[in-house]
């Protein structure tokens, strides 16, 4: 019987500020056998010369970047986001361990993709906003700042550690699992609840709005909805719309 591909996370680089740090990554991502890499608006071009001689010969991976302009279009296709983050936020999130991770990994049809913000600030809450879980790295509490490219590298690493221990545990039938809404599904519910509650005047503090949609949407991200839920959702929302004309 032919072994099952096991479709491994993408990795998802937001703003990236040194082109030797993305080469870095290109390197330690093929080490554990991670291929798919993507940017958003990285503070050089990705034609930089100083990628490729850091990456080690992982040319591969610098050469498939899938390149993105802002955040919100290079999540689209993903039905689970895992940001990374070592700050205590304002926005609580569901942090998962690796040993989670591997169920939704393995287990799953879900579509990862694992969040990195860039190298002075990490991701900030409108990121963050849009994960669906956060990953902390343990690490000296007092100084627990990573480089980007050593914490891709724990990351990739722990990963696979825990897929080779689990397949070999594993049972050979899987339960199938209902797939999550992909993100594109998630940014056009969010556009339309949004635009509804602006015509009931929902948001009469106008400072307070941009925190206010960010913890509209971190409630409905914490509840790992189906395609058929927000279907229900955007029928309820349409009802609603009716009712307020």
């Amino acid at each position: 019987m032919t072994k099952k591909k096991i479709l491994l996370p993408e990795i998802v680089l937001v703003n990236t500020q040194l082109p030797e740090n993305l080469g870095a990554i290109a390197r330690v991502m093929l080490n554990f056998k991670f291929e798919k890499l993507r940017t958003v608006s990285p503070s050089f071009d990705l034609t930089n010369e100083k990628i490729i001689p850091v990456s080690a010969g992982a040319t591969k991976i610098i050469r498939n970047i899938k390149a993105f302009r802002d955040f919100e279009s290079s999540i689209k296709d993903f039905n689970i986001l895992i940001g990374t983050t070592n700050r205590i936020r304002a926005i609580k999130k569901k942090q998962i361990k690796f040993s989670q991770m591997i169920h939704l990994i393995l287990e799953t049809k879900n579509k990862l993709g694992i969040i990195f913000g860039p190298e002075k600030s990490g991701l900030d809450n409108n990121h963050i906003s849009m994960c669906d879980y956060v990953l902390k790295i343990n690490s000296n509490p007092s100084f627990s700042s990573l480089n980007i490219s050593h914490a891709v590298a724990i990351v990739c690493y722990e990963i696979m550690k825990e897929i080779e221990k689990k397949s070999k545990t594993m049972e050979s039938r899987k339960k199938e699992k209902e797939t999550f809404a992909k993100k594109e599904e998630l940014i056009n519910f969010f556009s339309i609840l949004e635009n509804l509650l602006e015509e009931t005047d929902f948001f009469l503090v106008k400072e307070r709005k941009k925190i206010t949609k960010q913890k509209i949407r971190n409630i409905f991200n914490k509840l790992d909805l189906t395609l058929t839920d927000l279907n229900t959702l955007l029928g309820i929302l349409k009802s609603l719309k009716k009712t307020i004309n």
